[in-house]
């Protein structure tokens, strides 16, 4: 990886990941089940790796649910997936 890029990578304001939680949540309640692509589409302020981090460490602590079908993988709210 270069330098270049390592300094082009968007920057994430909170470095506590509170406001990716709540972002990752509000874009999981407003919907009810979204595509782990399409989360990274709708919140292009921060890196994939940030956003797959923040989503693996919900569904480790049962705040969503995370489920694969072949190469996709779709986010469930808590509440609606049973």
């Amino acid at each position: 990886m270069t330098m270049n890029a390592l300094l082009d990578a968007p920057i994430m304001a909170d470095p506590s990941g509170e406001n990716l939680d709540s972002e990752i949540l509000d874009q999981i309640e407003e919907q009810s089940v979204v595509s782990l692509d399409a989360l990274i589409s709708l919140l292009p302020q921060y890196s994939w790796n940030q956003i797959f981090h923040t989503v693996d460490r919900l569904a480790r602590c049962g705040k969503i649910v995370l489920r694969r079908h072949r190469f996709d993988y779709s986010l469930f709210s808590a509440h609606y997936a049973s």
